[in-house]
């Protein structure tokens, strides 16, 4: 398994963004069976940067795309 395919880029616009993303962890790890994660800084690739590595690409694939539903519900789209 390579590491692209587990690995989720976040990059948060605000303070409010960053707190929604705490509680989303939160909530996708205990609704998901607690699954083996890992968020590093990366303030090399900018502001306020975030990667998610999952240990399952599954479960990785699943956090992407419910954090973007999440993302474009708190936009209002």
């Amino acid at each position: 398994m390579k590491a692209a395919d587990i690995a989720v880029d976040i990059c948060l616009a605000s303070a409010e963004e960053a707190l929604r993303f705490s509680r989303f962890v939160q909530s996708f790890l205990a609704s998901n069976g607690f699954p083996f994660v890992m968020i590093h800084n990366t303030p090399e690739l900018g502001a306020e940067r975030r990667k998610v590595v999952f240990e399952d690409a599954g479960v990785g694939r699943k956090f992407a795309l419910e954090w973007r539903m999440d993302r474009l519900a708190a936009a209002g789209a």
